[in-house]
């Protein structure tokens, strides 16, 4: 199963948290346990994705704990147990979480890349590349384009944006239907002036999701830098219309009024 983003399956969560650890791919959520739990338990570990799902982390954890103590051998329930803790901005947990999940089963590349994003949220950067670095170095998996993704996100981070417009490149190359890693390389793109193929990207964002307020904003400015208001306007319009109260939305609006102020192009 494919693990992008809490938020992208529990409704919310910390910005980079989309883009990695979701529970709509956490490797767990279709696939049964390993040791073939008995039914109470089973329903314990499905509750508790279900509610994780639902943005119901405190309870989810609590049912989790619970699974975990009925299931000690099974990495998936700690491994979900990290992502309910990650969605809670608790990262010393959630790394143990993750690391117990790495004991149980070292192969279990969607608990190696989850806990890479724990790691990236706290601040180890390297420790957070070395877990992208080994799910890439691994055999052959879903994971792989999931780590390019991270690996780009933890590139963004340290402003390295060479790397990180690479490292969205390649998990395209994987999954080219990723809107995220789309806005994400123009993002980058941006910052190398890359207008041509920032605007691409968010242009492909759009086909998908014309409200994005991102990539609508991001759009805007590399028009405008081409000399095309016209259609610079028309983006802006649409950014305020899609997210008012976004950042994105609040600057549209200051351009649109002709406010003195040039638009910006941080996120």
């Amino acid at each position: 199963m494919r693990t992008w983003s809490v938020r992208a399956a529990c409704i919310a969560a910390a910005e980079l948290l989309v883009l990695s650890a979701g529970l709509a791919g956490c490797g767990s959520a279709s696939a049964p346990p390993k040791e073939n739990p008995n039914l109470s338990d089973l329903v314990d570990y499905r509750s508790g994705l279900s509610m994780l799902r639902e943005g119901r982390a405190d309870e989810a954890i609590q049912i989790l704990l619970r699974a975990r103590t009925s299931s000690p051998r099974d990495p998936h329930v700690p491994n979900a147990l990290g992502l309910a803790l990650l969605f809670k901005r608790d990262y010393p947990d959630a790394l143990r979480a993750f690391s117990d999940a790495l004991r149980l089963d070292a192969t279990f590349v969607e608990a190696r890349n989850n806990r890479g994003v724990a790691q990236m949220e706290a601040g180890h950067f390297e420790d957070a590349e070395v877990d992208f670095q080994a799910v890439l170095d691994g055999p052959p998996s879903p994971e792989k384009a999931n780590a390019h993704y991270n690996l780009g996100l933890l590139h963004r981070r340290r402003e390295a944006w060479r790397d990180a417009e690479r490292e969205f490149s390649l998990a395209l190359a994987d999954s080219p239907d990723n809107d995220r890693a789309f806005r994400e390389r123009g993002l980058a793109r941006m910052k190398l002036d890359d207008l041509k193929g920032a605007l691409e990207d968010f242009l492909s964002v759009l086909k998908n999701e014309p409200q994005d307020s991102v990539a609508n904003y991001q759009a805007a400015l590399c028009l405008l830098s081409g000399g095309r208001r016209d259609l610079a306007v028309r983006y802006m319009q649409r950014t305020v219309s899609a997210a008012p109260e976004s950042d994105e939305g609040r600057r549209a609006r200051r351009f649109l009024a002709n406010e003195p102020a040039t638009p910006e192009t941080e996120r």
